[in-house]
């Protein structure tokens, strides 16, 4: 399993659009992705999930990938929260 604390710099923080294009993207692997945020775990795979964390804008997700393909997943999806979920 690959583990990355990574904050959330988009200015809506994980919103409707951030969650969507997240939960898109994550959908493209093998893995069990999850966001854990304030002792709450979710699956990333899923927007309302993501959603419900309640994350704005500074605050700090533990992202986890775990599967045959989590070394590519957790930096891609590292990458797309750094910028700004623009791919």
């Amino acid at each position: 399993m690959k583990t990355i604390k990574i904050q959330i710099n988009d200015k809506i923080g994980f919103h409707a659009r951030t969650a969507s294009i997240f939960s898109k993207n994550a959908s493209k692997f093998k893995s069990v992705i999850n966001i854990e945020f304030k002792g709450k775990k979710v699956n990333g795979k899923s927007m309302l999930s993501i959603m419900s964390l309640g994350v704005k804008t500074g605050d700090s997700v533990i992202l986890s990938c775990e599967g045959e393909d989590e070394e590519i997943s957790i930096n891609h999806l590292k990458n797309l929260i750094n910028n700004n979920f623009n791919s």
